[in-house]
């Protein structure tokens, strides 16, 4: 870079070194500015011309600067074998030997950089363009990238470099682009608040572990962050299944109604609250860590009669037959009843459903259990069972109800936690065999140490993943490379869990099988929650398309049945929404392992050549076969007919057709 200046030469004489040589040769080096010495010592200002000879003959030991790139302490600490005034040193031998003014001007580098003209100084070159913004005093120092990313410093109209070598550092402003300043101080300067963090890179630089910013191969919650809420390159677009594919076995999710604000909750967790407040404090505790969750398509949705709606057609698109929603009642009071009750609302929305009872107590653990009890589960309150049975008969007997071999699905949650439950479950199937006029199918989850329905004088039991399998597989938390030292929760492989699933025998009572796209609920437990970790959308395609498999091969009371935990648990990472990460690519695993279906590669066509479109058997098994393919495998079909006929509507509706 050619930067025209005026150039100087002083002719030394090899053997005058007198004072009046040496005041000369400061004087004409450019590298002392009187204006610069008195305004950084007033106390000099009476001296006015004669500051040249007072730095000479004290200054210097005083440690005042010539210039705002010159520390004579620090030269000389640097290079102790100097004597007399180390600026005169610098402008006669110094610099053609490459020692630097201050720690941030390296004159061999500034050489090889920039055409400085003959006979001038390196530092009075740069001294003379420092404000240009593209003349740097050292290679670590960007001064366009400064002046670019602080216009305050631009517009002053400051030196970059001196700006930052004095204040910037101070303020955290970067020296160049690829430089952390809050990394590097916090990884290497946590004990020297004060000190220059550029300047201890450029002298650590060449060391084993010394690097500007954090290295691309290390981890750290943001960017465990930034790549969660980013697509991945497994994201998806969702991909309806098309008209007339047919399931291969009736699949349920359940479903969190807790997406509305109540009373209860504004009162136990604050104004306004719902699940999404739980969601947003799931942060990635190792590397890996698929925390946090963004929802994408139905964005953090209030629960309404529209979000419902396409709740709705979303699943059903995906092959979900209809939502098991959770159902909350506390001796006649019932919590997060309004989606439920918008459903029963609406008639016309076609949406097959039941109820699980949801009957254990809320807790600020989140656990059901007997500590720190928002609202209690009780079931000795006179008349208490009675109303409960009216209440579900009354969702029993809507017609969208789910049924099987005739009669209504009701999952209960924790029979256990229920005093005497064999005789209290008894009088709940006479009562609602009464108010329905059929009994109804009573199936408990397997949770909480309860896994077969006969002592609870129940019909079934439904899994109820990760209750029952995690506990059965590894911990993996030895593996974990943690972000969080606090973490303290329990974390397993996902393809363990989905291979222990696959491979449990089916026991001797009818069991509905479930499968769980993911599970994680540190944004509830915050560090201390169940992980089941390294899910993916083949994984969970394997798990649930294997349980189908198994469901049609022992069918429950005569159908094939199979659940997923769940539709939205967004606090406890178990979901089939579409989120920013994955997209759709969940929904559409479920599609694939409910039907079959595989859609074709992008660009797959297929060509049909037919005679004519006169009604023979020829012609309608063409017909057939174009239906066929593109109901059971998305093909996009095209005909070609060498003649027309009766038919040709008919082959019309199904695709486009070219006569020759």
């Amino acid at each position: 870079m050619t930067l025209p200046q005026a150039s100087f030469r002083v002719p030394l004489a090899q053997h005058d070194d007198s004072r009046e040589r040496r005041l000369l040769i400061l004087g004409h080096s450019g590298l002392f500015n009187i204006q610069f010495y008195l305004r950084e010592n007033v106390d000099l200002l009476p001296l006015g011309p004669r500051a040249l000879a007072h730095y000479h003959e004290n200054g210097w030991r005083e440690g005042r600067r010539p210039n705002p790139c010159f520390d004579p302490l620090w030269y000389i600490q640097q290079n102790p074998d100097v004597v007399g005034d180390p600026l005169y040193h610098y402008i006669v031998t110094g610099e053609a030997a490459g020692l630097r003014p201050v720690a941030w001007f390296d004159p061999a580098w500034y050489r090889q950089t920039y055409a400085v003209p003959e006979g001038m100084l390196l530092l009075t070159h740069y001294l003379t363009n420092r404000h240009r913004g593209d003349v740097s005093p050292v290679p670590e120092f960007d001064p366009a990238f400064y002046l670019r990313t602080y216009p305050d410093v631009a517009e002053a109209g400051l030196d970059p470099a001196e700006h930052y070598m004095i204040q910037g550092f101070r303020e955290v402003r970067k020296p160049f682009p690829a430089f952390d300043p809050q990394f590097y101080r916090a990884r290497y300067l946590a004990n020297a608040p004060d000190e220059n963090p550029l300047l201890h890179y450029v002298a650590h630089r060449n060391e084993p572990g010394v690097h500007p910013a954090l290295p691309a191969h290390e981890h750290s919650i943001p960017r465990e962050v930034a790549r969660n809420t980013r697509p991945s390159p497994l994201f998806e677009d969702h991909e309806p299944l098309p008209p007339g594919i047919r399931p291969r076995a009736r699949v349920l999710a359940y479903y969190l109604p807790q997406f509305h604000p109540i009373a209860e909750n504004d009162l136990w967790w604050g104004k306004g609250f719902t699940e999404w407040h739980n969601v947003a404090r799931g942060l990635p505790r190792f590397v890996g860590h698929y925390q946090p969750r963004i929802p994408r398509d139905l964005g953090h949705y209030t629960l309404t009669t529209d979000v419902l709606r396409r709740q709705i057609a979303m699943a059903q698109a995906s092959g979900i037959e209809g939502f098991v929603y959770y159902f909350y009642w506390f001796n006649g009071r019932r919590l997060l009843e309004k989606p439920l009750d918008a459903l029963m609302a609406t008639p016309d929305i076609a949406a097959p459903f039941c109820l699980m009872w949801a009957n254990e107590n809320w807790t600020r653990t989140w656990d059901g259990s007997d500590k720190e009890i928002l609202i209690a589960q009780n079931y000795d309150e006179p008349g208490d069972l009675d109303a409960l049975c009216a209440c579900l008969a009354a969702y029993m007997a809507d017609p969208r109800y789910i049924r099987v071999a005739g009669r209504p699905l009701l999952m209960i949650y924790r029979p256990g936690a229920i005093p005497e439950a064999r005789a209290y479950l008894a009088r709940l199937r006479a009562g609602l065999a009464a108010a329905l006029g059929v009994a109804p199918v009573l199936v408990m989850a397997q949770a909480f140490g309860d896994d077969d329905p006969a002592p609870f004088g129940l019909d079934a039991a439904v899994e109820f993943p990760p209750h029952g399998i995690a506990s059965r597989v590894p911990q993996i938390n030895a593996n974990l490379e943690l972000l969080d030292p606090e973490f303290d929760g329990q974390a397993y492989d996902y393809r363990d869990v989905v291979d222990y699933a696959l491979a449990t025998p089916h026991p001797a009572f009818p069991l509905i099988r479930t499968a769980s796209p993911s599970w994680d609920n540190d944004a509830r437990r915050e560090g201390r929650g169940l992980v089941l970790h390294g899910s993916t959308p083949a994984l969970y395609e394997k798990w649930l398309g294997g349980l189908i498999e198994q469901a049609r091969e022992t069918p429950f009371l005569g159908e094939a049945i199979v659940c997923v935990n769940a539709w939205n648990e967004w606090a406890e990472g178990a979901y089939l929404e579409p989120d920013q990460h994955f997209g759709s690519a969940y929904l559409n695993a479920t599609a694939r392992a409910c039907t079959a279906f595989r859609p074709p590669r992008a660009g797959g066509k297929v060509l049909l050549v037919g005679h004519d479109a006169f009604p023979s058997g020829a012609q309608m098994l063409l017909l057939a076969v174009a239906r066929a393919m593109i109901a059971r495998h998305g093909a996009c079909v095209r005909f070609v007919l060498l003649g027309g006929g009766t038919l040709l509507h008919r082959y019309q509706a199904v695709a486009p057709v070219c006569l020759l």
